[in-house]
């Protein structure tokens, strides 16, 4: 389908998240930013979506309001049946401890914390003790393929490492959606595939995914749908 600013889903089918007329205006300078633009958009449980634009587009944006990291100007944004815009600091931190798992390009790693502690960080904020939070930690790692990196800080490994030690951060909690911001982008293109290949297992475990992306084969390959983006708002989806 083909609809300018508004995305939405087939009939019946089961959504996770409803966006209906969002804004995101930001205040810079005596001027006024308009990030996202009224859009509209359906994502069911168990999609694969790549959000596909230049930089400015608004696609990190729309990635920030998913996972509650920022709140929207105006318009709703329900995810799982909750509207975030209507969530308090409290009840945001709870959403994104329990909703969402989030991998970032960057990595996002504690430098001073080893593989097996960052990816059990998540849990600290739940109360779970340590011999449970270092169990669930080293079952994770293992899943990726870093068991043997789990006492190696960051520095210590490739940043194919360290973006499969994200992954496993982003899963600790089981949430029921990913949240990628390029999470390939800083590496090189074997190691890529690796890291598309784990996203790709979550996925077909039944986790949602939500990639930003630069790449239109990335897309093209891999995701289920493709939501392009311009100037805050949806110009197309391209299904696969």
């Amino acid at each position: 389908m083909y609809l300018t600013g508004s995305i939405g889903s087939v009939q019946g089918a089961l959504a996770l998240v409803e966006a209906t007329r969002l804004w995101r205006e930001y205040h810079l300078g005596g001027e006024v930013v308009e990030a996202l633009r009224g859009i509209d958009l359906t994502i069911e449980q168990g999609d694969f979506v790549a959000l596909l634009g230049r930089s400015g587009s608004g696609k990190s944006t729309l990635l920030n309001l998913l996972g509650g990291l920022d709140r929207p100007s105006r318009g709703s944004i329900r995810v799982g049946g909750i509207e975030l815009a209507e969530m308090n600091k409290r009840e945001l931190s709870l959403y994104r401890r329990t909703m969402v798992g989030f991998i970032f390009q960057s990595f996002n790693l504690v430098t001073s914390l080893r593989a097996w502690e960052n990816v059990a960080l998540p849990l600290v904020f739940q109360g779970i003790g340590r011999f449970e939070r270092k169990k669930r930690a080293h079952e994770l790692l293992e899943r990726v393929g870093l068991g043997k990196r789990a006492a190696h800080v960051p520095s210590e490994m490739s940043g194919g490492e360290q973006q499969r030690v994200a992954i496993a951060r982003a899963l600790v909690n089981d949430p029921r959606m990913l949240l990628c911001d390029e999470p390939t982008g800083n590496l090189d293109t074997s190691t890529s595939d690796q890291i598309m290949q784990m996203l790709l297992e979550n996925h077909k475990s039944g986790a949602t995914l939500v990639m930003v992306t630069h790449d239109p084969a990335l897309a093209e390959q891999h995701a289920q749908r493709t939501l392009r983006m311009a100037d805050g708002q949806f110009l197309s989806e391209v299904p696969a």
